[in-house]
């Protein structure tokens, strides 16, 4: 699993446990994932789907959240923190993925 240099957290307590499991590939109960890519994909997935289907591999995860509703919440957050560094709502992946590079 990849992620972004600063991963937006929403809803988790003790988000090492978290971020260990789900790097070993240890789906955990009520984890949604924001995952982003360069291509200007965004979806929410629950852990568990994002380990039983290999169509996220290549993306990079830019939220770990409790809860679907804290998903949505936390998205649009990144939508709000790409408007503030005034970049294109179509390149908010790619920018969150060239954040991980500098």
């Amino acid at each position: 699993m990849n992620f972004i240099e600063n991963v937006f957290v929403s809803g988790i307590d003790d988000i090492e446990t978290v971020v260990y499991s789900l790097k070993r590939g240890i789906a955990v109960f009520n984890i949604y994932i924001i995952l982003v890519d360069e291509k200007s994909n965004g979806v929410i997935v629950s852990s568990r789907e994002f380990f039983l289907s290999g169509r996220y591999s290549q993306m990079y995860a830019a939220g770990i959240c409790m809860g679907k509703y804290n998903a949505y919440r936390t998205y649009s957050e990144i939508v709000k923190y790409a408007l503030s560094k005034n970049w294109q709502l179509s390149d908010i992946g790619k920018m969150l993925i060239k954040e991980k590079e500098h």
